[in-house]
C-alpha cells in the first residue's frame, strides 16, 4: 500500500481516483462472478470490491435462527473485502468479533492470519461530535467509541485491545446540520498549540491515526486508525461544507446515501459526490434499497426490529439487480455497502450476498440506462422512499456574487450553485442584459469562492450576476 504522501502526490486533489481498476480473483467461490473487479478507495490506496458488507440488517437486528457472524464469514469467503459496522448498530461490532475469531483475525492469537487481515478494509463509525466536552457528563465520546470498536471486534469486549489491532477507517457518522460540522472541527486549528477545554472528534481521531498527542487524548501515542472519514444521509450542502473546510485533505472517505431515487430529493450525486471525487476521497455508497423501503413490505422509516429485516432475494417492484448496478455505476463511487438479512450456503439463488455481489460485478450501467431506471423508480414509488434525505429544492443559483476591479481587470467571485436533478453544465457571467463570459462548471473544493477574470472593457457599469446552467 502506498503511503499517504505518495498517494496525494500521485492522485492530486482533483484525481479521478475511482476510475482505477484492478482485477482480483475471488476466494472459495463456486458461483459466478469468478473475477471481482476492484476500485481504488480514493487516496487510501486500498483496492475495494464493488460490494461491501453493511453493518446493519441481520448484523444489527438479528432474526431468530440467523447466525450473524456466519454472514460476515460468508462475505469474506466470497471475496468481499469492505466490512462496515458502527457503535450505534447494536451488537454488530460484537458479531464481527465472533467472526474474526472464527477466521483467525485476532492479532496475538495462535494462527493469526495477518495477510487476510491486511486484505480487508474494516470501518466503523462514531456519532459523537466531541472527543472532549466538559458539559457532557456521560463519559462517552469519539475516543471511547473508537476503543469500544477495537475491544469488541478484536479484544474481550470489556476494554482489552490486543497489540496489533487497528481499524482501517473510523467515520464521523450521520452529519446532518451545520452545527454538527462546527462541533467536529473544534480544536483542529489548535493542533500543535494550546488546546481548549472542548475538542472535536476530528482532531482527536487524527491523533489516533498519526500516533500523535496534540489533543492530550492519546498519551500512549497509539496508532489505532489508518484513515478518518465522514458519513451523511440528509443534506448534501452540509456535507459539502464539511468537506470544503478540510483544507489539509485529512478526510479520506465519504459514506453517503445514493440510490435510484436520489434525484427526486436534494441529490447527493450532483453535489457532494463530484466534490468528494475532486478532493481525492474514496466514496462508499449506502442505502441502495432505502433501508429496505424498496424491497418487501417495509414502510419508509428506519428499521425498528428483526421483523423488518428483509430475508429474501429480490422482492422489489424494480429489478434489484439493476438497482445495485445503478449505484455501483455512478461516477466516483468506489464501493457500495448493503446490509444482509439472509445467506444460504447450499442454495446460492437464495443467498442475498451472492445476488448482490453478482449485480455489483456486472457490467456498469450507461448513463442512458440509469436515466431509464430513475424514471421507472419514480413511476413505481414516487418520492416516498428516501425519508432520510433532504427534499428536492431544484437548482439554487450561486450566492455571494462579488466584483472587484483591479489594475485593468475585473475579478468576479461567487459561492457554488447547488445542483438539482440535473448536473451543472456552465456558469455564465452576465451584466447589462448580456452574457460576458461562459465557463464550464467547476467544483468548489474549499471555502474560497469560485472566480473568473474579465477586462474592464468587458464589464459595463451596473450590477454583475453569475448564473448556473444545468445540463440539457
Amino acid at each position: 500500500m502506498a503511503n499517504r504522501r505518495q498517494l496525494l502526490t500521485t492522485l492530486g486533489a482533483g484525481a479521478a481516483a475511482a476510475a482505477l481498476f484492478e482485477p482480483a480473483r475471488a476466494a472459495k467461490i463456486s458461483e459466478k462472478p469468478k473475477i471481482i473487479p476492484k476500485k481504488v478507495l480514493g487516496r487510501t490506496g486500498f483496492m475495494v470490491t464493488p460490494l461491501g458488507l453493511g453493518g446493519q440488517a441481520s448484523l444489527q437486528w438479528t432474526p431468530e435462527g440467523v447466525d450473524p457472524a456466519d454472514i460476515i464469514c460468508r462475505a469474506v469467503e466470497l471475496g468481499v473485502n469492505y466490512l462496515d459496522t458502527a457503535n450505534v448498530y447494536g451488537a454488530s461490532q460484537v458479531h464481527y468479533g465472533e467472526a474474526f475469531r472464527r477466521m483467525n483475525l485476532v492479532p496475538g492469537k495462535p494462527g493469526y492470519k495477518a495477510d487476510l487481515r491486511e486484505s480487508l478494509y474494516f470501518a466503523s463509525k462514531t456519532t459523537r461530535r466531541f472527543a472532549k466536552d466538559p458539559a457532557d457528563t456521560s463519559g462517552q465520546n469519539a475516543v471511547t467509541d473508537l476503543k469500544r470498536t477495537l475491544t469488541q471486534a478484536f479484544g474481550d469486549g470489556q476494554g482489552f485491545i490486543p497489540e496489533g489491532a487497528y481499524l482501517d477507517c473510523i467515520q464521523i457518522h450521520a452529519i446532518g446540520n451545520l452545527e454538527q460540522v462546527e462541533q467536529i472541527y473544534v480544536g483542529m486549528a489548535d493542533r500543535g498549540g494550546k488546546m481548549g477545554d472542548r475538542i472535536g472528534a476530528f482532531a482527536a481521531l487524527l491523533d489516533y491515526r498519526d500516533g500523535t498527542n496534540y489533543t492530550g487524548l492519546n498519551p500512549e501515542h497509539k496508532r489505532w486508525v489508518r484513515h478518518v472519514g465522514v458519513t451523511g444521509h440528509l443534506d448534501s450542502t452540509v456535507l459539502s461544507r464539511l468537506i470544503r473546510m478540510d483544507e489539509g485533505n485529512e478526510l479520506d472517505t465519504l459514506l453517503v446515501a445514493l440510490n435510484v431515487a436520489d434525484k427526486q430529493y436534494l441529490p447527493h450525486q450532483n453535489n457532494v459526490l463530484p466534490l468528494a471525487l475532486a478532493k481525492g476521497m474514496g466514496v462508499i455508497a449506502m442505502k441502495v434499497f432505502a433501508d429496505g423501503a424498496f424491497v418487501g413490505s417495509k414502510e419508509p422509516h428506519w428499521t425498528r426490529g428483526p421483523q423488518e429485516v428483509n430475508q429474501k432475494v429480490g422482492g422489489s417492484k424494480l429489478n434489484t439487480h439493476d438497482m445495485v448496478r445503478y449505484t455501483v455505476s455512478l461516477p466516483g463511487v468506489c464501493t457500495t455497502i448493503i446490509g444482509t438479512g439472509h445467506i444460504n450456503r447450499k442454495n446460492p439463488a437464495d443467498d442475498q450476498l451472492v445476488a448482490n455481489l453478482a449485480a455489483a460485478c456486472d457490467a456498469p450501467m450507461t448513463k442512458a440506462e440509469r436515466l431509464a431506471l430513475e424514471k421507472q423508480a419514480e413511476a413505481a414509488y414516487g418520492a416516498t422512499t428516501n425519508y432520510f434525505q433532504q427534499k428536492a429544492q431544484g437548482l439554487v443559483q450561486p450566492a455571494d456574487v462579488k466584483v472587484v476591479k483591479d489594475a485593468g481587470r475585473v475579478k468576479v467571485t461567487w459561492q457554488a450553485a447547488v445542483a438539482g436533478a440535473k448536473p451543472l453544465a456552465v456558469y455564465q457571467i452576465k451584466a447589462g442584459g448580456k452574457t460576458l463570459l461562459t465557463i464550464p462548471a467547476r467544483t468548489q473544493t474549499t471555502l474560497a469562492p469560485l472566480c473568473a477574470y474579465l477586462t474592464n472593457e468587458q464589464v459595463p457599469s451596473g450590477p454583475v450576476d453569475v448564473v448556473a446552467v444545468e445540463e440539457a
